[in-house]
């Protein structure tokens, strides 16, 4: 509903200046005044409409400014919640709008996770070493993610936009493999009682370990830019 609000808004309006038009003004006296406001209100309404829909198709809303990213957008990248901030925008954002808000929700269970194991395990050492590895892939895939969606902003065809789209999703995938030996992590350490609880010898920590230390080996091969 929100996605077509301006447009609603716009025939209401049209709509209502075509009831004060007739009815105000008398014009209905006049048959050829009378046809050719109708046909006023029909271009007025058909042309309307389809720049509504010539604008949604290029990926933004109503009333939305051309471009959703901008160079200051990656200057106010300070603290996490500026990330999420720019992801909820581009939320907005047709083309990816279903990419972003999956990667919300990536964020969202990541945090989750993170108090989990704060709460089961004993603070410090490699287990928080490991908990701001992970928070700084995911913030960095977001700004993978935001980069190319800048891109998509200038893209003219439909091969292009899928392509970009398979990079989204290629993120999103990475993403989910860490979280899920995040979760693997949080088996193995609840398992583990007392002083236990606090060693790094548990198999899904080197193999988080091993999913970050890929990750940035194929950032430095550029196999994600």
């Amino acid at each position: 509903m929100k996605k077509y609000l301006g447009q609603i808004i716009f025939n209401c309006l049209v709509a209502a200046a075509g009831v004060v038009l007739f009815a105000a003004t008398g014009i209905t006296d006049s048959i050829l005044l009378t046809i050719a406001s109708i046909v006023g209100l029909m271009t007025t309404l058909s042309v309307g409409n389809m720049l509504f829909v010539k604008q949604m198709s290029s990926g933004r809303s109503a009333f939305q400014p051309g471009y959703i990213l901008t160079e200051q957008t990656f200057d106010s990248l300070v603290e996490a919640q500026d990330y999420i901030e720019v992801m909820k925008d581009l939320r907005n954002y047709s083309p990816c709008r279903i990419e972003a808000g999956k990667m919300i929700q990536q964020w969202e269970l990541f945090q989750k996770k993170s108090a989990t194991l704060k709460t089961i395990s004993y603070s410090g050492g490699v287990y928080d070493v490991v908990d701001q590895d992970v928070e700084s892939v995911m913030l960095n895939n977001m700004v993978l993610f935001m980069k190319r969606a800048a891109i998509m902003q200038s893209s003219s065809n439909n091969a292009e936009m899928n392509m970009h789209k398979g990079y989204l999703k290629t993120l999103l995938v990475r993403n989910d493999k860490i979280l899920t030996d995040y979760t693997n992590l949080l088996i193995e350490a609840s398992q583990l009682t007392g002083d236990d609880s606090g060693k790094a010898e548990v198999q899904s920590l080197d193999l988080l370990i091993k999913s970050i230390r890929d990750y940035r080996n194929e950032l430095e091969s550029g196999d994600m830019q």
